[in-house]
């Protein structure tokens, strides 16, 4: 027998075995408080479950462009994980049969975008990988979380401003008191001046045209 129909043979056994792993994933989900959860359904093609899966979540509107947000291990051992993934999301996963549960936290409304579910079966032979079709993960912005650059700097320069005015009127007030005292003192003084003076009385016996004064 020619290597040429054994190699045609070999890819005719592996061929529908690659093309039977599928995932599954929801289209659309919405966070709540910067948390969302994901699954990811898949179809192994073997009579067991694999008893090793690698799990990747990628994220990016594009295959070619996609990140990684996080990625991950399962075993029969240990059926969890918990990691710190790029920026400030943080993975946890919960292995289930047929399924993985992910739950990304630390996401911001900016981080909405398409995620996709990549599983490699690791073990039992032979390697599997495959990509989910996408979850479009909508992170709502929470309100009071941070405000706009815009608005910051709009409360600052109002906050400025009151502060200025605020110091006007305490120094424009400092600048009147004394003036205020000032004034007051030049008058008791003149009341003391003149209080003890007894003030001239006109008399006029009539015989004159003009007053005697006293």
């Amino acid at each position: 027998m020619s290597l040429s129909p054994l190699i045609f043979l070999c890819l005719g056994l592996y061929l529908p075995v690659w093309n039977a792993l599928k995932i599954t994933q929801p289209y659309r989900v919405v966070g709540f408080r910067g948390e969302v959860e994901l699954f990811c359904s898949y179809h192994h093609p073997g009579r067991h479950e694999p008893e090793e899966l690698r799990v990747t979540l990628y994220q990016g509107t594009y295959r070619e462009a996609k990140q990684e947000v996080c990625a991950s291990s399962f075993t029969h051992n240990q059926t969890s994980f918990q990691v710190e993934g790029e920026r400030e999301a943080r993975c946890r996963g919960q292995l289930a049969p047929g399924r993985v549960n992910l739950t990304i936290s630390g996401l911001r409304g900016n981080d909405t975008d398409l995620y996709y579910c990549g599983i490699e079966v690791m073990y039992p032979p032979p390697y599997l990988r495959t990509f989910g079709n996408g979850t479009l993960l909508y992170i709502p912005e929470e309100p009071g979380c941070s405000l706009p650059e815009a608005q910051r700097r709009s409360d600052m320069g109002e906050t400025s401003v009151r502060l200025a005015l605020a110091g006007l009127v305490a120094a424009s007030t400092l600048m009147v008191i004394p003036v205020i005292a000032f004034l007051l003192y030049q008058v008791l003084q003149r009341k003391r001046r003149f209080g003890g003076i007894t003030p001239m009385i006109s008399q006029n016996d009539g015989r004159f045209g003009y007053g005697n004064f006293q």
